[in-house]
């Protein structure tokens, strides 16, 4: 069958890794600004909407429904606060439990179903700006990246949150600074093995991912010079990163493999399904949706 026409192959090793006759299925048309998709394992996804301030449920081939409202500000004192003052990026911690970040409450919080709790709080004394992505490891370190995009005007206010952005580790109730490298840093994500992380801006002037030791929390090296919002990694390694082109994919060593262009351009994305093949991706106002993108291994 002939290639998928949002299609560009920029080397013909991708085809290792996806099939090229995908399906692109739109799931969802009316949103506002979708981001922060995760796979719940019983079998649906979860993602934030951040100006409405709501975390939706859906299962593909269902209508969505509302998981959690408010999700990301629980306060009514908007004068530090862009439009933006929702949830961003969702992630599950090794309990089971919802991790959310928060722009409007400037912190990452828990939710275990039924009661949405503080957990990761401020820095040095201070809340955060408006933690925008984050990923757990198996042994409980939560990476997030902070930048100011929920505070007003999209700028620092060091007055009453951090002087800087940056990208955190917290482990065993601590917090730590791995880098304030990025004035808007954005996506985090792990490798397979969970050994590395990576992280990018959205920003062109601040084109670069880097990869860090998970372990040590020092830089192993800048992988390549490329923007994102989310980022994601395959079963093999490869990138995903969410583009103002579409979704870029970049094999581990930086090199691009292939594009999937979209209607409007995608903010984050995850894999999932009962295989982990499946592509979900938020993109502004809309959802969508690759099935079995991705080959067995």
């Amino acid at each position: 069958m002939a290639n998928h026409p949002s299609l560009t192959i920029y080397d013909a090793a991708i085809t290792e890794y996806i099939r090229t006759d995908f399906d692109l299925i739109a799931l969802d048309r009316e949103c506002n600004f979708t981001e922060g998709p995760v796979w719940n394992k019983e079998g649906f996804y979860l993602y934030s909407d951040i100006p409405e301030n709501v975390i939706y449920k859906l299962n593909p081939g269902h209508n969505k429904e509302v998981y959690l409202q408010p999700s990301g500000c629980t306060h009514t004192d908007y004068e530090y606060l862009a439009e933006q003052i929702g949830s961003n990026g969702l992630a599950y911690d090794p309990a089971g439990g919802l991790l959310i970040c928060q722009h409007g409450n400037h912190a990452v919080a828990k939710y275990n179903g039924q009661e949405l709790v503080p957990f990761i709080t401020g820095y040095g004394g201070k809340p955060f700006n408006s933690p925008n992505d984050l990923v757990a490891t198996e042994n409980n370190k939560i990476f997030f990246s902070d930048p100011p995009y929920g505070l007003k005007n999209q700028t620092l206010i060091p007055d009453k949150f951090q002087a800087r952005s940056g990208i955190y580790c917290w482990y065993d109730a601590e917090v730590l600074l791995i880098t304030d490298r990025y004035q808007y840093p954005n996506g985090v994500c792990l490798s397979p093995d969970g050994k590395r992380l990576y992280t990018c801006s959205s920003k062109s002037f601040e084109a670069v991912v880097l990869e860090y030791d998970v372990e040590t929390l020092e830089m192993n090296r800048e992988l390549c010079r490329e923007n994102s919002d989310g980022i994601k990694c395959d079963r093999y390694g490869n990138l995903y990163l969410a583009a103002k082109e579409g979704i870029v994919i970049l094999n581990s060593e930086g090199k691009r493999l292939a594009l999937i262009q979209l209607e409007t351009q995608p903010a984050n994305l995850c894999w999932g399904g009962t295989s982990g093949t499946d592509l979900f991706i938020t993109a502004r106002k809309n959802i969508f949706f690759i099935p079995d993108l991705q080959k067995p291994m």
